[in-house]
């Protein structure tokens, strides 16, 4: 008898973190979330109940898929398969039918995130028509800066989102986009006029989650100048994998090193 889907709302955030943990032993990175972390990333995501799921064999939980939900767009935020059903073909079957039910409720762009170096993910989403889109790193700060903390200072984040989106909108990563930043533990900081960044402690550690120039002052070196002061106050801040790789030699140019984890953003269009 093949697992049975039950939708998120059967459960508590307490055993979905469970399941969670249950379904990336022995991953390709290692994966453990607190509830209260579960709560605080996913929510900040959209995470969406109804969509998402546990497939049950029995009373035993076989897989998670975490749904995130904004406008008709939605993000796999994650997939996995415990470690005793895996090598079963249950991967194929599971994903066609998360994506069927999403069509079926005119979810019409479908974005994910697979580990460049997970070929066995990478293929299964391309086989259900996942398309990469672009190619995602994270970047960490030096552990000794030579950089001046001096003039970063703290401000809110409804001012930076004001600024935000009086700008042109631009295309954001699902896991970047400034829609989140009011649901997560974060600070927002400048350098000075006209350039920010979002410091999180989702992870209880400082993480660069977020920087922003404003249109009309790009290109005059004061991303790099930010970033350098940030480093200089938090040494060795990290970013999550989720740079668009174009962004590279700006944070190269600020001493920043680039992690071995990529990741690619991968796309699927069910608009009918």
């Amino acid at each position: 008898m093949s697992p049975a889907f039950l939708p998120a709302l059967n459960f508590s955030i307490v055993q979905l973190s469970d399941i969670m943990n249950a379904c990336f032993q022995q991953y390709v990175i290692p994966l453990s979330v607190t509830p209260d972390y579960f709560a605080r990333r996913f929510g900040s995501e959209g995470l969406n109940f109804h969509q998402s799921g546990v497939w049950m064999q029995g009373d035993q939980a076989v897989a998670i898929a975490l749904v995130t939900t904004r406008s008709r767009g939605a993000r796999i935020a994650a997939f996995a398969i415990t470690p005793d059903f895996r090598g079963q073909g249950l991967a194929k079957p599971m994903m066609a039918g998360l994506l069927s039910r999403l069509a079926a409720e005119n979810v019409g762009q479908i974005s994910l995130e697979a580990i460049a170096d997970n070929t066995a993910a990478v293929a299964l989403y391309q086989a259900q028509g996942f398309q990469i889109k672009q190619t995602l790193l994270g970047f960490t700060g030096p552990a000794l800066s030579a950089g001046s903390a001096a003039g970063l200072a703290v401000t809110s984040t409804d001012a930076l989102l004001r600024v935000i989106y009086r700008a042109p909108q631009e295309e954001i990563p699902w896991l970047l986009d400034p829609i989140s930043f009011p649901a997560l533990p974060c600070e927002v900081v400048s350098g000075g006029e006209h350039a920010w960044a979002v410091i999180d402690r989702l992870a209880g550690t400082p993480q660069l989650r977020y920087l922003f120039v404003d249109p009309a002052f790009r290109r005059q070196g004061r991303a790099s100048a930010l970033l350098g002061r940030i480093n200089a106050q938090y040494p060795g801040i990290r970013t999550p994998v989720a740079v668009p790789e174009k962004f590279a030699a700006l944070f190269r140019r600020a001493g920043y090193a680039q992690l071995a984890l990529k990741q690619y953003e991968m796309f699927l269009s069910q608009d009918r």
